[in-house]
């Protein structure tokens, strides 16, 4: 399994993946119609830059892009890999409320084409995610039975 550091190696690179992390939030917010980021995912993104070693300069930074009201998805990586990481977990982000929404999928296409990801390498993505979340739904499934 990749762990993080091994992909995100500078800070640079951590910074810019939180950024997309709170663009992915923001715009989700939009698409269902809130405009703002709810305190439980405040509370994820403040834990992901804990642990992605976020120095508190740059927390400050980043948490000032959540409260702005202005959506920022000028966000670059230093090579492939890291893109598709960050494609790779925007996907699933986006799959957490158990939809995958036309809206979502066009704005990850969009970031995949700024960050140099081929539309094939995006689809190959999501039919890993979709068989992830097919996955862990039959494991519910056999817990569900059991009742």
């Amino acid at each position: 399994m990749i762990n993080v550091f091994d992909v995100l190696t500078t800070e640079k690179s951590r910074v810019n993946f939180m950024k997309g992390l709170v663009y992915l939030s923001k715009s989700q917010e939009i698409f269902e119609g809130t405009n703002e980021i709810s305190p439980e995912e405040m509370e994820s993104l403040k834990g992901a830059m804990q642990t992605l070693n976020i120095s508190q300069e740059e927390r400050v930074n980043i948490e000032k892009l959540i409260y702005s009201t202005e959506i920022n998805s000028d966000i670059e990586f230093d090579n492939i890999k890291q893109s598709l990481f960050f494609i790779r977990e925007g996907i699933q982000i986006c799959y957490v409320d158990g939809i995958y929404s036309q809206a979502e999928k066009d704005m990850i296409y969009r970031m995949g084409q700024k960050l140099g990801v081929s539309d094939y390498k995006i689809k190959q993505i999501e039919d890993w995610a979709f068989e992830g979340i097919q996955w862990a739904e039959r494991g519910d499934n056999l817990i569900v039975m059991e009742d």
